[in-house]
């Protein structure tokens, strides 16, 4: 494995598409792919990771991806990811009105 390959390695558990954004966008997956490096949320045994852009937790990660067998849709997604900066991706959640 070459050096440059080595940095390009999408760590897929970090990787998220949102369903919610991608609807909103008009399936631009620009604004609906996000990377996430802290922990997800406890919700009935399951992990839930909420988008940082909507708060949806209709969202799936490359891994899970991968584990279902969508082949094909994660290599356009990791095509995209490494095509543009990981800056792009990493989203602060939005802040909530205060009341």
């Amino acid at each position: 494995m070459s050096v440059l390959s080595h940095l390009k390695r999408i760590n897929r558990k970090h990787w998220f598409i949102c369903h919610a954004c991608l609807m909103q966008t008009n399936h631009d997956p620009l604004r609906s792919l996000f990377f996430q490096n802290t922990p997800g949320e406890d919700f009935m045994g399951r992990m839930m990771f909420p988008c940082p852009r909507c708060s949806s937790t209709n969202t799936r990660s490359f891994q899970q991806l991968k584990e279902e067998g969508s082949e094909q849709a994660l290599f356009g997604l990791e095509r995209i990811v490494r095509q543009h900066p990981r800056s792009l991706f990493e989203v602060k959640p939005a802040k909530s009105p205060a009341a």
